[in-house]
């Protein structure tokens, strides 16, 4: 079975549920967060299920969605891109082909949200990680409320 996720809060406690019986309950992981990435719960009805702790600050979701990245600091360089994930503070897609993407470099990124109002996301992005041909970012301007993202990226 695929271990459950489960987001730790700042306060160290995070919410479980045991996909047995359905019984809910928030615990406190303050003291194995940093140690373990994984823990294996025992609930009331006696079964056993394994939880992955998400310490991630915010919730991100994973998509197969389609776009175009504009790299501003190589002279409007453009590629297509598959975002693979999303946040309400980032993306993470794959570079279709060939690119000259790295680290630091500012990107516009647009994409279409599988919403049922096929929402268009258009995002200043400033690149944090790149290995092989997938690329992490964070938004620029992260601070201005995204409400189409934001709905879209409700649990």
């Amino acid at each position: 079975m695929e271990p459950q996720k489960a987001f730790v809060r700042e306060d160290g406690t995070t919410f479980l549920k045991c996909p047995f019986c359905r019984h809910a309950r928030t615990v406190s992981v303050q003291q194995i967060k940093d140690k373990k990435k994984v823990i294996k719960v025992k609930c009331s009805c006696q079964k056993s299920y394994l939880v992955s702790l998400e310490l991630r600050k915010m919730y991100r979701k994973s998509a197969n969605l389609n776009g175009k990245y504009v790299n501003r600091s190589l002279n409007n360089e453009s590629g297509m891109m598959i975002v693979k994930d999303l946040s309400i503070g980032g993306i993470g897609f794959d570079a279709v082909g060939a690119n000259r993407i790295e680290k630091d470099h500012e990107l516009e990124v647009t994409f279409t949200l599988d919403d049922t109002h096929s929402s268009v996301i258009k995002k200043l992005v400033v690149v944090r990680i790149v290995r092989d041909n997938f690329v992490g970012c964070e938004y620029l301007h992260s601070h201005k409320y995204d409400k189409a993202l934001g709905f879209y990226l409700m649990p």
